[in-house]
């Protein structure tokens, strides 16, 4: 075998390796995408679950917030109202009493005259 035909065979076992070597990158890029696919839907999937518990807590703050101002502002017009019932009897009584003032006033002056 001549040094040419050595030269040859030795650039066609290096083109056979570097086409070996390139179908071993493409796998290996293949892999690694599959593997980046895989950990973004992971990482996907926590971020969401994270996202939903972090929801729930602000869902249920605010649903308790809104009840703790709804009991105060039952407490303010249960307040309101008791005092209005007092108000109203308390007019009731003097209107009853003024009335009766009234009708017994008539009556003074009307066997005076």
């Amino acid at each position: 075998m001549s040094s040419v035909d050595k030269i040859v065979n030795a650039l066609a076992e290096l083109e056979n390796d570097i086409e070996s070597l390139s179908i071993k990158v493409q796998d290996m890029k293949k892999r690694i995408i599959t593997d980046s696919d895989k950990e973004i839907s992971k990482l996907r999937e926590k971020i969401i679950e994270i996202a939903k518990k972090e929801s729930e807590k602000i869902i249920s703050d605010a649903k308790q917030e809104a009840e703790e101002k709804s009991q105060k502002i039952l407490n303010e017009a249960e307040t309101n109202l008791t005092k209005l019932r007092e108000n109203t009897k308390l007019s009731f009584e003097k209107s009853v009493k003024l009335v009766v003032d009234s009708v017994l006033n008539k009556k003074d002056t009307n066997e005076s005259l």
